[in-house]
């Protein structure tokens, strides 16, 4: 189950990391798992069901048409997991939806971005599924026990846009790791 969406994970941490304002102390945060937590609130982020899709444990719609997905998973590196092979493993499941070879995934950038305080590496990538091309900004949290994937989705664009990129800074800003 793990990635089921297809949705690659980081490589590499590099750059220098870039932080978003913290949202504000007086917004109630959702629990999405016992390590994660999530502020985000209409109508800026719209909890949306996702029935079709159980690997997915919190999708949300935005007014500027783009969407966001958290994805956690209860392993993480006592398990063995590491960001090379999750970025491995997506970029397959990617690959098996839009029938891009996994080398052929357009990358469009590396870099850290703080999630609750501590740099993490994020990685932006684009393919077409069905007909429509999506660009992906994934920012992975790798812990001893669990793992998660936040992720905003621009359907239909080539490239990371200035609203992409503002809406998954306002996305991170508004996440919370739970220790």
């Amino acid at each position: 189950m793990m990635l089921a969406l297809g949705i690659a994970l980081l490589g590499p941490a590099n750059l220098s990391a870039q932080t978003a304002p913290k949202p504000d102390d007086a917004q109630p945060c959702a629990p999405i798992s016992s390590d994660f937590r999530f502020c985000g609130a209409p109508p800026e982020f719209t909890l949306t069901p996702q029935d079709d899709n159980a690997a997915v444990t919190a999708f949300y719609t935005t007014p500027e048409g783009l969407q966001v997905a958290i994805i956690v998973e209860e392993l993480g590196i006592s398990d063995g997991l590491n960001v090379t092979g999750l970025q491995e493993a997506a970029l397959t499941i990617l690959s098996q939806a839009s029938g891009t070879p996994p080398p052929n995934i357009p990358i469009l950038e590396r870099r850290n971005l703080v999630v609750d305080g501590v740099p993490r590496p994020n990685f932006v990538y684009r393919d077409t599924v069905g007909g429509q091309t999506f660009v992906y900004s994934n920012t992975i949290v790798l812990l001893d026990d669990s793992v998660a994937q936040f992720i905003t989705i621009d359907p239909g664009q080539m490239v990371m846009t200035g609203t992409h990129r503002d809406l998954h800074m306002r996305f991170l800003a508004n996440s919370q790791v739970n220790r």
